[in-house]
């Protein structure tokens, strides 16, 4: 019975002296897997400093100086045309990281918003647009902004105003584009489907085979359909008859294109949309200090 008493605390001894080694070992390991974290941040920071020290040895601009240089572009385009200036210009920066992906959203509207509030009632808006589109409840907002400004309005699209971006478009007097900018459709699109779709599954099957969930889908893609018909139209009410803004929101709104089917600038003039061929130079000149090939590809399908 000693014996075994011996051999039992001889066991728990060795137990503890193991876990106690154990627990030293993974410390040690924890400590060393923390330094070589930290080292190789420390080694990427001084990477990133190096890089921004070479951008500066070789004359590259800075942040502060890009930005000087497009306010002093924006203030003699405005000094040129006798307007004010406002743009809304979805690419990334150079210093912008790679999370960052541009688009309409609510906190930049309402920047535009009281930029076309504080415009004086009669001084033109030029208003620059390039972008993919986004939340359309901002564009929306936006649209109707310009819409209500007294003085003209006129919209460039140097390159694209897609999705809906293009309701920018048709709250202005004038449209300015080159022959190669596009406009885009504005069908709505429910859980990433054009609406117009959803609706002709009704048509095409009887209501029983239709699944609960797609029927309350065709009801919210007609209320979507309907709303941006509605709203195209009375963009356009002050430029056109009655019957050619019907047309024109059955052209945009109708389901007849892909989402991603370009409108280009002789299909703008051909549905009746006042377009003028040519950009001011200094609007390209301005695009020349935004980062190029970075960024989401055009056509991305936005919930309406």
């Amino acid at each position: 019975m000693a014996e075994l008493e011996t051999l039992l605390s001889a066991a728990i001894v060795a137990s503890v002296g193991i876990n106690a080694l154990t627990s030293l070992y993974v410390m040690r390991k924890l400590q060393s897997t923390s330094q070589r974290a930290e080292a190789a941040e420390e080694a990427e920071d001084e990477e990133e400093d190096e890089e921004e020290d070479d951008e500066k040895e070789a004359g590259g601009p800075t942040k502060e100086q890009i930005l000087a240089q497009r306010s002093q572009l924006i203030r003699e385009l405005e000094e040129e045309r006798g307007t004010r200036i406002i743009t809304l210009i979805h690419r990334k920066e150079p210093w912008s990281t790679d999370d960052d992906e541009p688009e309409i959203v609510l906190e930049e509207s309402e920047t535009i918003l009281q930029a076309v509030r504080e415009t004086p009632r009669d001084k033109p808006i030029d208003f620059i647009v390039h972008t993919e589109g986004g939340l359309t409840f901002a564009a929306d907002m936006m649209a109707m902004a310009l819409k209500h400004h007294p003085a003209k309005i006129t919209v460039m699209v140097p390159f694209y105003a897609m999705s809906s971006g293009t309701y920018l478009a048709l709250a202005a007097d004038e449209i300015m584009m080159e022959k190669y900018s596009i406009l885009a459709p504005v069908e709505p699109q429910i859980d990433e489907m054009p609406a117009n779709w959803i609706m002709a599954i009704l048509k095409r099957k009887p209501v029983e085979l239709i699944a609960d969930r797609t029927i309350l889908l065709s009801e919210k893609a007609r209320m979507e359909t309907e709303n941006a018909a509605e709203f195209v139209k009375w963009l356009l009410a002050d430029k056109m008859t009655e019957d050619q803004t019907a047309q024109v929101a059955n052209f945009l709104v109708g389901g007849f294109m892909a989402s991603t089917t370009p409108i280009t600038l002789d299909v703008a003039r051909a549905i009746g949309l006042n377009v003028t061929e040519g950009v001011p130079e200094k609007v390209h000149q301005l695009f020349e200090t935004i980062e190029f090939g970075v960024g989401k590809k055009p056509g991305k399908v936005y919930d309406q």
